[in-house]
């Protein structure tokens, strides 16, 4: 049985869960950086743990067991951080196993602390890429997990594995999009949303909610780094706790994007580095 001190823990921000890697800029590698560089207090729980990402090769490393995942979870609640946090933010999981046991962990936090915000980014693939993870994964997506989450930021290749159709226009996209609000989920934000950029120098967003619905678009920044979509999601979740409405944290939070890509794009570098560009 573990102890429970008497004492209560330091408030934390955010519980990030996600992919972890010793170097590049992926998943908790952009997404804890971005979060303290924003002034929160935030903690890491990794989902696979890399030397490096993927794409230069196979890496060391892999998915962490699902004992030390759920053991990891559960110590947050005993600890009684789960308790206090504010928000928690779930990225790439490395299996289905993962992906039940933290539904029922999420269940659990909501019924000790409602007030939390819970966003899920879906991570199954992309544009040109197509599905990276198990199929089982795919599946756990459209299960209700995914109906626990306040806010979902599907980019608009995920978004048809969700609805399980193609999406060529943005009817399509908002029509799929609806389908995922319920009592929980009052936000859908799809990155690279079809129908939306009017030209290939313009990325297009897509947000939903019961009361409307709105598009934006930002510059296609020429950068060869990856995690663009890890970095959003993060800066998203702090301008929400910041006291932001969603339409206002949209745009703060692809701007902000927006910077630290052409930083990243001017240095030449190969993954995010310094982020000055965020105040």
């Amino acid at each position: 049985m573990q102890h429970v001190s008497k004492l209560r823990p330091p408030l934390i921000d955010v519980i990030t869960i996600q992919s972890q890697v010793i170097y590049g800029s992926v998943g908790n590698g952009i997404a804890y950086r971005a979060l303290l560089k924003k002034g929160l207090e935030a903690l890491q729980v990794p989902s696979v743990l890399f030397g490096c990402p993927p794409y230069y090769g196979a890496p060391s490393g892999g998915a962490i067991p699902i004992d030390w995942f759920s053991g990891f979870l559960d110590d947050l609640l005993a600890r009684g951080v789960a308790q206090r946090a504010r928000a928690v933010i779930v990225g790439y999981l490395g299996s289905a196993m993962q992906c039940q046991a933290l539904e029922n962990w999420l269940l659990r936090v909501r019924e000790l602390n409602p007030a939390i915000m819970l966003i899920i980014d879906p991570v199954m693939g992309d544009y040109g890429e197509g599905v990276y993870v198990d199929k089982p994964l795919v599946d756990c997506y459209r299960s209700p997990f995914l109906h626990l989450a306040n806010g979902i930021t599907p980019n608009g290749f995920e978004l048809e594995q969700l609805c399980g159709q193609p999406l060529h226009s943005r009817e399509h996209a908002v029509a799929a999009a609806q389908g995922l609000l319920n009592q929980h989920t009052r936000w859908v934000l799809v990155t690279s949303a079809p129908g939306i950029a009017q030209h290939d120098r313009q990325v297009g967003l897509l947000l939903v909610t019961p009361q409307e619905t709105r598009s934006f678009t930002h510059p296609k920044i020429n950068a060869s780094v990856k995690g663009t979509g890890d970095l959003f999601t993060a800066l998203l979740t702090s301008h929400l706790l910041a006291g932001e409405n969603i339409s206002s944290a949209v745009l703060s939070a692809s701007a902000e994007v927006c910077k630290v890509l052409t930083d990243a794009a001017l240095n030449g570098w190969e993954e995010i580095g310094s982020l000055r560009a965020l105040q």
